[in-house]
């Protein structure tokens, strides 16, 4: 890569030696990275990297773009590397106890599943940023990994010109060493527990969506638009999760039978008191002949309700619903949409 671009300079500059290289690189990373790196020199090291950095010629941003593609399909080439349990736990030393070190390496899951398996079911909302944040090279060798259907998704999502380079680069590829690849295969995986970890999991959703069930209408759209804000997938997937005391209508109407069976006829009344005369006609027609009357009677007669003990009622019939739900016995196709019949 770097003979390359001498020759597009003209071949003026002299090849840059091993230890201007890695000069280069621990520039390119940064003080706080590269000083981390330092610390794991040897004496010798330091000295050889200190004298040839002094002698070190102004370098374009070419080149050093030049020499991270030349590192990158060096280490995807097959540079031998290999990790300990015991280099690991020392790492760790300086952040965990001995017993929570011992915890945490106890307590892995058992990875038997290939990565790239895991790979297949993942949204395209997921996929695209946890491959494509990696570098072009690295990409590649993924690609020529995956489920050519989920290599094919990725690929349609990216331009012309990138989509080209990538399959260029996969052409390119040669042997890979299996440390590299375990490294490769690694990272993938703390990127997906990490994934995990911030998306919460359908247990989260129903938790959530509990709580928002029992807050006031206000307050419940408040919380929507807040989430929606910065997780619109997340709160279409908690609006389809609500129900209130109107969406006893768009049930059909064996379900509205269960509900109304399992809550005492007054709670009925008091809920309905104030309701409009759809949702009100709804909730009779799932009431026998004299049940009806019944009910229909003491709307009639009852004096009217304090407001709290209104929402009362009605927080307790959805409630139930939300029960029957979580139990099966009323599910999303017991939902009217257009095309359902009641």
């Amino acid at each position: 890569m770097v003979a390359s671009h001498q020759h597009r300079s003209g071949g003026k500059r002299h090849a840059l030696t091993g230890p201007e290289k890695v000069g280069i690189l621990l520039l390119a990373l940064g003080k706080t990275k590269a000083a981390k790196l330092l610390r794991r020199l040897d004496p010798d090291e330091l000295r050889l990297l200190t004298r040839s950095s002094s002698k070190l010629r102004p370098v374009s941003s070419d080149e050093v773009e030049d020499l991270i593609e030349e590192f990158a399909e060096s280490f995807t080439g097959g540079i031998n590397f290999a990790g300990t349990a015991e280099e690991v736990k020392s790492l760790l030393t300086d952040v965990m106890s001995e017993d929570e070190i011992a915890q945490y390496m106890s307590d892995q899951p058992d990875d038997s599943q290939p990565v790239w398996e895991r790979l297949v079911p993942l949204r395209d909302n997921v996929l695209q940023p946890l491959i494509l944040k990696e570098h072009p090279q690295t990409i590649a060798v993924i690609l020529s990994r995956i489920d050519s259907n989920v290599g094919a998704r990725l690929l349609r999502t990216l331009d012309p010109e990138a989509r080209h380079s990538l399959l260029r680069r996969m052409l390119g590829l040669k042997g890979i060493s299996a440390a590299a690849m375990a490294a490769i295969e690694a990272g993938i995986r703390e990127d997906l527990m990490a994934t995990m970890m911030a998306a919460p999991n359908p247990e989260t959703r129903k938790t959530i969506a509990g709580i928002i069930n029992k807050l006031d209408g206000s307050q419940a759209n408040e919380i929507l638009k807040s989430i929606a804000a910065t997780r619109p997938d997340d709160a279409n997937e908690l609006k389809s999760m609500l129900f209130s005391f109107a969406d006893i209508a768009n049930l059909k109407s064996r379900a509205r039978a269960l509900v109304i069976e399992k809550v005492p006829t007054e709670q009925v009344v008091l809920a309905m008191n104030g309701a409009d005369s759809d949702l009100q006609e709804a909730i009779l027609q799932t009431m026998t002949a004299r049940q009806r009357r019944m009910v229909e009677a003491e709307l009639e007669a009852a004096p009217p309700a304090r407001a709290r003990d209104i929402d009362e009622a009605r927080r307790a019939i959805v409630a139930t619903v939300l029960a029957l739900m979580g139990r099966g016995e009323i599910t999303m196709e017991d939902r009217i949409t257009d095309d359902s019949p009641d």
